[in-house]
């Protein structure tokens, strides 16, 4: 498959949800689109759900039927409530088997296995953040898991399928999904996943998925021939060969999806550009796409209500005036007043 890759950057950002004419309606129906926001941080997700979802507030996050769990790549995401049972299918059992072994390493196996019926009591009464609910479950007799464990263990627990999490990072218990069969969930993997994030490859979708390749070459074969652009674009849900333009400036947040679904992050972002926004340590950085290339990374500093959106600039700048206004939006989302510092703006074209 060969695309042209300024048709390639419009095609991706419409199917992630990124363009006027393709935003989602609700926080579901965007989580939906992308298989799952990153909601390692909680803000950050927020961020990438108010990128796809014009107007949406926080109290719509909160409020919306989302489930914050670990699927693709072991990693935490807010998740469409009834997506999860195919994504438990297939996540639970590879990643559910690294995390054990973590554990096991770590010396808190046998003492996760201990505790995690009273860990799903203790959430049944209501919902709670990680650093009470361990607090109660050692007032209840459970030994301490010791700090290498203790980042493993709700991770391990939601692959049993017994908890998850809700939106602003609180966590609940939750009866086990259905049972999906294997190559049923493998084969809406690869649809839903080239509905949101196509055009691409069986190399995309491993990297994407934290699957092997050839189980993302076994999925793509479930749905057809899949090796040309047309192919692709036939799919139910993905769109026509003349897709959006590109926004003139969207504030990507740091984890977004888009920066994290592709084997590679080019054509979004050039090649020699990939440590500005991954320096190491797993943090991806919050980024600037001006027409659909990422130009530079951004930060909101100052403290208290009033706060300003600083830009490193590595490729050619975004519009002065569109920064402005997504500024003013991220603002709006989080309950700020934020606007362009005064250093970022100068010389930036209008």
């Amino acid at each position: 498959m060969s695309v042209e890759p300024a048709l390639l950057r419009r095609l991706r950002l419409a199917t992630q949800r990124l363009t006027p004419e393709t935003a989602a309606a609700s926080a579901e129906e965007a989580a939906r689109a992308v298989c799952g926001i990153q909601a390692q941080d909680v803000r950050a997700a927020g961020l990438a759900l108010r990128c796809r979802v014009p107007g949406i507030t926080r109290a719509d996050v909160d409020e919306a039927k989302l489930v914050r769990t670990w699927t693709v790549r072991g990693t935490v995401h807010l998740i469409a409530e009834d997506d999860r049972p195919w994504l438990h299918a297939l996540c639970a059992p590879r990643f559910g088997s690294r995390f054990e072994a973590m554990l096991a390493k770590r010396g808190g196996l046998e003492i996760a296995r201990g505790m995690l019926t009273s860990m799903v009591d203790v959430l049944e009464e209501a919902p709670r953040d990680r650093a009470s609910l361990l607090a109660e479950l050692g007032a209840r007799g459970h030994p301490h898991l010791g700090p290498y464990a203790v980042n493993v263990v709700i991770p391990w627990a939601a692959q049993q399928g017994v908890v998850t999490g809700l939106a602003d990072g609180r966590l609940r218990a939750a009866d086990p999904p259905p049972p999906i069969d294997s190559d049923e969930a493998l084969a809406t993997m690869a649809r839903r996943y080239l509905a949101g994030y196509g055009p691409a490859s069986a190399a995309d979708l491993a990297s994407w998925s934290g699957l092997p390749v050839g189980a993302a070459r076994r999925g793509l074969d479930a749905l057809g021939q899949l090796d040309r652009l047309d192919d692709l674009l036939a799919l139910p849900g993905t769109l026509e060969a003349d897709p959006p333009a590109a926004p003139a400036v969207r504030l990507l947040p740091a984890f977004d999806t888009t920066m994290l679904g592709y084997r590679t992050r080019e054509p979004l972002l050039a090649a020699e550009h990939d440590k500005r926004i991954l320096p190491g340590g797993g943090m991806l950085r919050p980024v600037v796409l001006a027409r659909g290339v990422a130009t530079a990374t951004w930060r909101l500093a100052g403290s208290g209500r009033r706060r300003r959106l600083e830009l490193d600039w590595f490729g050619r700048p975004g519009a002065a005036r569109a920064l402005a206004a997504e500024a003013r939006d991220i603002g709006r989302f989080l309950g700020l007043e934020v606007e362009l510092a005064e250093a970022s703006a100068s010389g930036l074209p209008s």
